[in-house]
């Protein structure tokens, strides 16, 4: 078998493994359809990963870096609780200055967002409709950052580890948000940064 055909066996064992399991354990059916259409979904996922260079953000330095006047920043991240498959995604918006203009826990996916792929995941109503939104704004850019540039996101996805329900902020973030927020805020300005 050549390489991609090795990946889809492994990634289609995998996945029957899953399948069987929720079937033994939680007496949850599934379709053959739907188990193909995950086998190839993932296997795009991959590849993308591959061909994209998602760690182009890790060379640069690892402070977080305000947009240029004029533009908001979104920074997203997630968390995962293995015992009770509870997954949290967070993301927060934040001005030229720094400044909090939202935030929020919510479900995204940014990789699914960057291809023209056709996406067979339960997450294809989700990336259909962000980029529907997205056609309302002159430009908008992805790019992967690492943890260190990305901490008041991280935070914000932690916070949302203990909410039961999702949850929005306009202006505001819970408190220990705001405090990594103004860190880097201060970490930004005191090297002498201007939006970039």
């Amino acid at each position: 078998m050549d390489i991609n055909s090795k990946k889809l066996s492994a990634i289609s064992l995998w996945a029957l493994w899953y399948k069987r399991n929720k079937l033994v354990n939680e007496g949850l059916n599934f379709e053959l359809h739907e188990l193909v259409g995950f086998v190839q979904s993932y296997g795009q996922d991959l590849s993308f990963v591959k061909t994209k260079d998602l760690t182009a953000g890790m060379k640069r330095n690892g402070l977080w870096r305000p947009p240029k006047p004029g533009i908001i920043k979104l920074n997203f991240d997630s968390s995962f609780v293995s015992n009770s498959n509870f997954s949290i995604s967070a993301v927060i918006a934040r001005d030229f200055e720094g400044l909090i203009m939202g935030a929020c826990d919510s479900l995204t996916i940014i990789k699914k967002l960057e291809t023209n792929i056709t996406d067979r995941s339960v997450l294809n109503p989700i990336s259909q409709h962000i980029r529907v939104l997205a056609e309302a704004f002159e430009e908008v850019t992805y790019n992967y950052v690492p943890r260190e540039a990305n901490r008041a996101a991280y935070e914000l996805a932690m916070v949302g580890r203990n909410q039961k329900i999702p949850c929005f902020w306009v202006e505001e973030a819970p408190h220990l948000v705001i405090e990594v927020a103004e860190l880097d805020r201060q970490a930004w300005y005191s090297r002498g940064g201007s939006g970039c």
